[in-house]
């Protein structure tokens, strides 16, 4: 959706519940070590961290900040991994071979394990007037060659992924970038939902796409859950690039209908409350740092407030012009599971116009 990213704010006033206020205060550290190579990272029982990040360099002159993102994420040397969320720049620098060369090398020049998962500018909206001669579902496949080869993470330091392709179905064989793991008592997994409407409504080749990609998020993201269950996790994160919440402030105008999402936000509201443990969804997509709770009910004055699904919180991650990211520690004495602190990185402070 870059047209409507380019119109909203790109960052907010962080919105709380009482769960994360006290996340932006607290510092973050690891004291153990972390295993090396193709063996998840193995954490002491409180203070494990990793950081989320995406929507960075939309524009040349952005690519200094992007590269001091990645040295910043470099000192810090407790992180056990770094998750991108999707958009590795805008349509016209994202869809090309060239973009996609130098964003592949510096996640495998990562000193810590890098997850990927793809956003609209990534192969949706390679469509757009800007992109020379751009086809989505070539510009998909060439994504899939290129960053989700291998069965593990990227970086450095590297640790195994479980993949949906791994799975028995072969229907699902090429869902090689819907990923998931384990670590520090949580389940992490991915599932591949990027802006644009989630690649619904533009050509019927488009269509076909999302519905066969929609099914095979629906099965990731029950079968995350039934994983998540039978491991007796303390809590769940769902990763992915898209808004599924645009009725909410900055998001401007009316969401597409039909929406791309629907199905999806009712799948995990549904295994959110059956969980009954802390879920967090993190995305980027409308570039608006925040943390709150989108699946609460909007008060409407004269009538009743219905009870919030109040184990859900949703993570926004920074975005372009912002190039900063977000650092988050599981700590196995907090109920909660997770907090969340904002990581501004000094030197791309942008200034006050």
């Amino acid at each position: 959706m870059n047209k409507l990213k380019s119109a909203v704010p790109r960052i907010g006033s962080l919105i709380t519940t009482s769960t994360v206020i006290g996340a932006l205060l607290i510092g973050c550290s690891v004291t153990g070590p972390i295993r090396e190579r193709s063996e998840a990272p193995t954490g002491p029982p409180q203070g494990l961290t990793f950081a989320l990040i995406g929507d960075l360099g939309y524009e040349p002159n952005e690519e200094a900040g992007v590269e001091r993102v990645h040295a910043d994420l470099k000192r810090e040397a407790s992180l056990a991994f770094v998750v991108h969320v999707g958009d590795l720049s805008s349509p016209r620098y994202s869809c090309a071979n060239e973009l996609r060369a130098r964003r592949l090398a510096q996640f495998q020049a990562a000193a810590h394990p890098v997850v990927f998962t793809p956003g609209d500018n990534d192969w949706t909206d390679c469509h757009e007037p800007a992109v020379k001669g751009g086809n989505p579902l070539e510009r998909l496949a060439d994504l899939r060659s290129v960053f989700f080869a291998g069965d593990q993470t990227l970086g450095q330091r590297t640790f195994a992924l479980t993949r949906q392709s791994q799975g028995v179905d072969p229907v699902f064989a090429k869902y090689r970038e819907n990923v998931r793991w384990d670590l520090g008592g949580v389940t992490f997994l991915t599932l591949h939902i990027p802006g644009s409407n989630n690649g619904l409504g533009r050509t019927p080749e488009g269509d076909a796409e999302y519905a066969e990609r929609n099914k095979a998020n629906l099965a990731w993201l029950r079968q995350g859950f039934v994983h998540a269950k039978a491991n007796n996790s303390r809590a769940v994160m769902v990763m992915q690039q898209a808004n599924l919440f645009p009725e909410f402030s900055p998001f401007p105008g009316k969401p597409q209908q039909p929406s791309g999402y629907t199905e999806i936000r009712e799948q995990l509201k549904k295994e959110s409350t059956a969980f009954g443990k802390p879920v967090v969804l993190v995305h980027g997509d409308s570039h608006f740092f925040r943390i709150d709770k989108p699946l609460s009910p909007l008060r409407v004055r004269g009538k009743p407030v219905t009870t919030a699904l109040e184990n859900f919180t949703r993570v926004e991650t920074f975005g372009s012009p912002y190039s900063h990211w977000v650092h988050v520690t599981i700590d196995a004495n907090d109920p909660n599971v997770f907090t969340f602190r904002q990581r501004i990185v000094e030197a791309n402070l942008t200034k006050p116009q």
